[in-house]
């Protein structure tokens, strides 16, 4: 045991001193986040701008990234141990931003085109999952400003305005059909109604009120 010990820190003393003497790396990062691992949405880094980017399935220490910038940064190698794995994960921990330029991409762009279908509802006490066979979903339209969809029993139409990070609707108006699952629906449209943020995480979308109560959606692609 303390063989292993005394190797392994001779492993870690080697490796930090490979580090420092390789010095600090430089990261071009992408404007926009790409769906990974699990339902996580990992940034985008190369080395070179000629390079074609990769995923980096982690954060960087100290770095507050935003989607809709392109940047340039200086980062330090953090040896860190995965003891999992018991490899040496790669780690960053931020130095600089070299540069931070604002793009055409807008994070919306990420909702259209997408049948997101509901998954579950969260009212803060409890968790509520939502089958297939309910139908529930929503599609958002950018050019004209408004979301359409089906909840059980009736389809609605609403108009919607968001940014980065929050979103309102408004004129929400429905179809008047009754069905078994009615009031549910009811429930879930109201929800809709008075969401306050929205943010992705990998292929879901997440509407959130004020109080921190959430409805998860599901992305399907639109054919």
């Amino acid at each position: 045991m303390k063989t292993k010990f005394i190797l392994s820190f001779f492993f870690v003393v080697l490796l930090a001193g490979f580090c420092n003497a390789k010095g600090n790396k430089t990261f071009y990062v992408a404007d926009r986040t790409i769906a990974c691992a699990g339902n996580f949405e990992c940034i985008q880094i190369r080395e070179k701008t000629s390079a074609p980017w990769r995923v980096y399935p982690d954060t960087i220490e100290g770095f507050n990234y935003q989607e809709g910038y392109e940047y340039k940064i200086s980062v330090k190698p953090v040896p860190t141990l995965n003891t999992l794995s018991g490899i040496y994960d790669e780690k960053y921990k931020l130095v600089k931003v070299l540069s931070k330029k604002k793009t055409a991409y807008k994070p919306t762009d990420k909702l259209a085109n997408k049948k997101w279908i509901m998954r579950s509802m969260d009212d803060t006490k409890r968790t509520i999952s939502v089958p297939d066979t309910s139908g529930i979903f929503v599609e958002f339209d950018l050019k004209t400003g408004t979301a359409s969809g089906k909840g059980v029993c009736n389809t609605f139409h609403t108009a919607f305005a968001c940014n980065d990070t929050t979103i309102t609707f408004t004129n929400f108006a429905t179809t008047k059909m009754m069905c078994k699952g009615q009031a549910f629906e009811g429930v879930v449209l109201n929800f809709i109604k008075i969401a306050t943020t929205w943010k992705l995480h990998g292929n879901q979308l997440i509407l959130s009120q004020a109080n921190g109560s959430n409805i998860v959606f599901e992305a399907r692609e639109m054919e």
